[in-house]
């Protein structure tokens, strides 16, 4: 458990008048702490070191954002062959391995890290939204399992001086009932989950406005949030707390509230939107990945391609907040898809495959089932295939690798995907 922060602390946590500051004063101030990083990465993080020396960069030569296109994009599956190469943390760790709090592992397996910047950042995005108040009661019912989905909220709940209830994901009948019974005024779960557990509630005779004390739930982690934000604030009168972030680098952007997208979070990172071939910057309303630095002290990690397509705005903002914003995610680079709020890759589908010589074709298919993503294998085997031994047994390969449950493994004839060559079939968005 994380100690408390006063009401002091709090306050020089989140500046409001920071934010605001003019567009050439923000970027001003940005460049000067990009510079400092350089210098603390090159010198502590022998994978940025490398990064550098490689491009023939020195890290003085990084002064502005814009110097940043000097140097190469890490992708997540550059990030995996480094841990495979130089194990743990493929030389990005700054400090001792001991003298970290805790080390998070998502699929693939690949070790991430968040510093005490990480959960600064999770504080710092619900100071804004004014819930949850320190002594308020926060359900946490996200997964607790190996990724910070879970404990990284808690951490930053901790830290806001507030009571968590660990829930975890499952149970809807239990979860209405320790909303209702603790009075909590938060709710932080995956969208489909927060909306599936308020349809429960009105199941059981509830009246969610009348019967219970809720007056934020969280949104990220799903693009469905898009159409389930109006629901959350329309029909139930909630605050929706949306931000953007991967497990690898925590929370990096946030929604204000007043506008589409996302806010870059200039205290927690520089945010890039680049071209995917070339790491060169576009223009405002062009598409491309997103692309994070990291301000840390623990994992700096430095230029980090996110796998997530967008595009983003600098035209000023109801809410007077001078940062840019991401203006939605517009989809993924090809080798990546995000489902059930996790990222699944290309490579760790064909490694999953690979135990079952007698699959000869595979696609995953992704739809909607209401607000839930659904998750259906198709794969291709010859016939005489023992269809009913190997389907458990994909199924628990499926969750071994990928920590991903199938919704449904079809069986399709020999020749069946052969007019396909996507591994992921993307069809939620229309």
């Amino acid at each position: 458990m994380r100690k408390s922060l006063s009401r002091e602390e709090l306050l020089a946590l989140h500046d409001e008048q920071r934010e605001r500051v003019s567009p050439a004063e923000r970027l001003r101030s940005l460049n000067r702490r990009l510079e400092k990083q350089a210098r603390f990465a090159y010198r502590n993080s022998p994978a940025v070191r490398e990064i550098f020396d490689n491009a023939g960069i020195p890290p003085s030569s990084i002064r502005t954002v814009a110097d940043l296109e000097e140097l190469p994009v890490t992708t997540r599956e550059d990030l995996e062959e480094l841990q495979r190469s130089r194990p743990p943390f493929g030389g990005f760790l700054a400090v001792p391995l001991g003298s970290l709090d805790r080390v998070y592992v998502a699929p693939g397996p690949v070790y991430a890290v968040w510093g005490p910047e990480r959960i600064q950042a999770q504080v710092r995005s619900l100071l804004r939204l004014g819930y949850p108040r320190p002594g308020d009661v926060a359900l946490v019912s996200s997964a607790f399992h190996m990724g910070p989905a879970g404990l990284g909220v808690t951490d930053a709940l901790d830290m806001m001086g507030c009571t968590v209830v660990p829930a975890g994901t499952g149970q809807t009948e239990l979860q209405v009932k320790l909303l209702h019974d603790l009075q909590a005024t938060a709710l932080l779960a995956l969208p489909s989950l927060a909306i599936t557990i308020l349809h429960k509630a009105e199941e059981l005779g509830y009246d969610v406005r009348r019967d219970f004390n809720l007056k934020l739930v969280t949104g990220g982690g799903e693009r469905q949030i898009q159409t389930l934000k109006r629901v959350f604030e329309e029909e139930y009168g909630l605050v929706v707390w949306d931000a953007y972030g991967t497990a690898d680098l925590g929370p990096v952007a946030y929604c204000c509230g007043q506008a589409e997208g996302y806010h870059y979070d200039d205290e927690a990172c520089v945010v890039e939107i680049a071209d995917p071939d070339t790491g060169k910057h576009v223009g405002t309303g062009e598409v491309g990945q997103v692309v994070v630095t990291l301000f840390s002290r623990v994992y700096p990690l430095v230029r980090f391609g996110t796998g997530d397509l967008a595009s983003f705005t600098d035209e000023p903002c109801p809410c007077g907040r001078s940062a840019p914003r991401i203006t939605g995610i517009k989809g993924m680079v090809a080798q990546h898809v995000r489902v059930k709020g996790m990222f699944v890759h290309q490579g760790e589908l064909a490694e999953a495959m690979t135990a079952f010589p007698q699959i000869l074709k595979y696609q995953m298919l992704l739809t909607l089932d209401e607000h839930k993503d659904r998750v259906a294998l198709k794969v291709e085997v010859p016939a005489g295939v023992d269809r009913e031994a190997l389907a458990p047994a994909v199924s628990r390969r499926c969750q071994d690798v990928l920590k991903l449950h199938m919704d449904e493994i079809e069986f399709l004839p020999e020749g069946a995907l052969s007019g396909s060559s996507e591994r992921f079939a993307d069809r939620r968005w229309g």
